[in-house]
């Protein structure tokens, strides 16, 4: 189990950058946390620190770790744990069921899907966490006493601040397992009043919260079994030619649980999946606990919004909870020993063969960042940048990798880029009122044609990196009162800078990896 958890972090570690959506973003945040002590930084006034935030554990991991080994590669160490830890605390919560440890694994294809390319840190570094507070209740001694009502109160506050979504799922799955299991309802009131001290917590949050302008923006069902009204991957079904019915909470499924565009290629495996612990010698138990956890999160699966308090894709990440939810359902059979051995080693191999396909993602990723890598390479530290990346993808993943791709110069040159995470809400790092730009998330990064010279405090940026197919400088830059030189470029990768006397004509040769 370790061997393989271990081996599925290769596709993390032979890609210059982790291919995740927001990852940019929250190692901007990190950066920014070190920053602001540090007087020499030239942006600390327009931010302030956000301590009571349920993102804490990922970005203070990070923020541990990058001194020792830089930016990217404590990202990479931190998204590691939870490739490992993931179907590690999987395996410990059957076990504490006797239910076989070695079905874990099929836990490991879903590490790489909808949540880990949309790059959700917080929440990939809790679920570990959130299934190792599960495993606490589960195994907790059946009569109530001090000691365990304190442990319960003290996980339920700590898991909420690692992410508010894991905490409110797997406290709502500790609750109801306690009830159904206990032999009276007074005692399984006794067990289950401990995990009440996490509410008066979250209620301040949420108090606070809602004071955001962008956590009252409108709830979002889409629940809809076989379309779906998300712009983005209704784009997606689009560009990739897929039939009117796609990306639904059914079939869409399968996509989101491996992290691939809807085929019927992905189905066998998908079935088989669920289907192969059957054939290694497992039934379906009768444990009420296990059925009532298991049906929390096809519930979730199925009828929570996709955007509540101005986060978005919030069903769809609880996708990778199936495969361990659906093992908690099982238990042991007699079989022979030549079946299960031939059931094990086709988990395997079905559990190597994602870990390939999330390689050769890796790898069709990292090429198309070279240009990117580079580029950094002419950009001083500490400069203020603005992003506009006119293409999002890389044409494997299932998410727009690039979105906020440029913010890796924020995490590793220590500058500002925008649009940036700090003017939401729940993030550690925000914006003081009156200093967001504006050029800001959920429009801008989607849209940079919107940007006006005049309009987009252009006075403010020293660099302008465009990820697109052709020149759009001509175009981007055509009411400056100066050249704005073109620094370099790469593949779909350039990088523009303004003179710092704007009213001079900067004139510079063309830096091009091509040439």
């Amino acid at each position: 189990m370790l061997i393989l958890s271990l081996i599925a972090t290769l596709p993390i570690w032979i890609a210059n950058y982790p291919p995740m959506t927001d990852l940019p973003q929250h190692a901007a945040q990190v950066a920014l946390l070190g920053d602001l002590h540090d007087p020499r930084f030239g942006y600390g006034a327009l931010y302030t620190v956000n301590w009571f935030t349920p993102y804490l554990l990922g970005y203070l991991l990070i923020y541990i770790v990058t001194p020792v080994v830089g930016a990217v590669a404590a990202c990479k160490l931190v998204v590691s744990i939870f490739i490992v830890g993931f179907p590690l605390a999987s395996a410990l919560l059957l076990d504490a069921l006797e239910i076989d440890p070695f079905w874990a694994i099929l836990c490991i294809p879903g590490t790489y899907g909808f949540a880990y390319q949309w790059g959700f840190l917080n929440f990939l570094v809790a679920a570990p966490l959130g299934i190792l507070f599960f495993w606490l209740v589960v195994r907790s001694p059946a009569r109530a006493n001090w000691r365990t009502a304190a442990l319960f109160a003290a996980s339920a506050v700590g898991l909420f601040f690692c992410h508010a979504l894991v905490c409110a799922f797997f406290g709502l799955c500790a609750a109801t397992w306690l009830l159904v299991e206990a032999r009276s309802l007074r005692a399984a009131m006794m067990r289950a009043l401990p995990l009440a001290a996490v509410l008066p917590v979250a209620a301040l949050w949420m108090k606070t919260v809602l004071g955001h302008p962008a956590a009252r923006r409108p709830i979002i069902w889409d629940l809809d079994w076989w379309n779906t009204v998300e712009p983005y991957y209704t784009s997606l079904s689009e560009e990739l030619h897929l039939a009117g019915a796609s990306w639904g909470r059914l079939n869409g499924f399968f996509p989101r649980l491996f992290g691939v565009a809807p085929s019927w290629h992905y189905v066998l495996p998908g079935v088989l999946l669920f289907l192969l612990p059957f054939f290694g010698g497992m039934c379906f138990g009768k444990r009420p606990g296990a059925w009532m956890s298991f049906f929390i999160c096809v519930g979730v699966l199925l009828s929570c919004p996709h955007a509540a308090v101005g986060t978005e894709f919030v069903y769809q990440r609880f996708t990778m909870f199936a495969v361990p939810f659906f093992l908690l359902l099982l238990r042991p059979t007699p079989i022979s020993r030549k079946k299960a051995l031939a059931a094990r080693s086709v988990a395997v191999v079905l559990v190597v063969g994602f870990v390939y396909l999330a390689s050769m993602r890796a790898v069709v990723f990292s090429r198309q960042a070279q240009g990117f890598q580079q580029a950094l390479t002419y950009m001083e530290p500490g400069q203020r940048v603005l992003s506009l990346a006119f293409d999002h993808a890389d044409g494997v993943s299932i998410a727009p990798v690039f979105l906020h791709f440029p913010q890796w110069y924020a995490a590793q040159k220590r500058g500002v880029v925008d649009p940036s995470a700090a003017m939401m809400h729940p993030e550690l790092v925000v914006y003081r009122a009156g200093e967001t730009p504006k050029a800001v998330l959920w429009d801008f990064e989607w849209n940079p044609e919107e940007f006006n010279w005049n309009e987009y405090s252009r006075e403010q940026y020293r660099y302008f990196v465009v990820r697109s197919a052709d020149n759009r400088g001509a175009a981007l830059f055509a009411q400056a009162p100066c050249p704005i030189a073109l620094r370099f470029h790469q593949d779909e990768w350039w990088l523009y800078e303004r003179p710092s006397n704007c009213n001079v004509a900067l004139t510079q040769r063309v830096i091009s990896a091509s040439q």
